[in-house]
């Protein structure tokens, strides 16, 4: 099983609200992605291409391109572009059959790329990092650079075969994420 790590922030106060958006609509949304290139990740159990619940880095497309396909929508516009002003996915998620999916922003920062590792190096990260893996499900980044800045932590991480992954966190942890308060979280 492999454990992600990743930059979130839950606790920023969001002033679009989540949109609903019919089946062709996300249809259309679906389309503008893939033809930029954008990978969505979906949720467990879902499909490639007919997926209902997913994010998707949606910041390298201009909010123009969005404006075209949504012109009436003020309230997908809405969320689309508090996404892109702060640097987040969109999600999109859909609880029941019979409902529309809902387009809203994620709380995962898109700025950087999640880390996979398996469950084993993840407990041994949290380890080096003093944390315990079985109360601990996220630090703020700046509490992680304290850490990381410890020449016991860096000694720690290399004994147990993780330099890299010490430097990733170490360049993870300096992201800089504008007046939001990001926390490294893992799953």
């Amino acid at each position: 099983m492999l454990t992600f790590f990743r930059i979130v922030d839950t606790r920023t106060k969001l002033l679009s609200k989540p949109a609903p958006l019919n089946a062709r609509e996300l249809a259309s949304l679906r389309s503008i992605l893939q033809g930029a290139g954008v990978s969505p990740i979906l949720d467990d159990g879902e499909l490639d291409g007919t997926a209902y619940n997913f994010e998707a880095n949606a910041n390298g497309l201009a909010i123009a391109q969005f404006a075209a396909l949504f012109r009436e929508r003020l309230d997908l516009l809405a969320v689309l572009e508090e996404a892109q002003f702060l640097g987040r996915s969109i999600r999109v998620s859909r609880t029941a059959r019979n409902r529309d999916a809902l387009l809203e922003v994620s709380e995962h920062i898109a700025l950087s790329p999640e880390i996979a590792v398996t469950q084993t190096q993840a407990d041994r990260v949290l380890e080096c990092l003093d944390l315990d893996p079985a109360t601990s499900t996220e630090i703020p980044l700046d509490e992680l650079r304290s850490k990381l800045s410890n020449p016991a932590t860096y000694h720690c991480f290399r004994r147990r075969d993780l330099a890299n992954t010490y430097e990733y966190l170490s360049r993870l942890s300096y992201t800089d994420c504008g007046e939001q308060f990001p926390h490294l979280a893992w799953a």
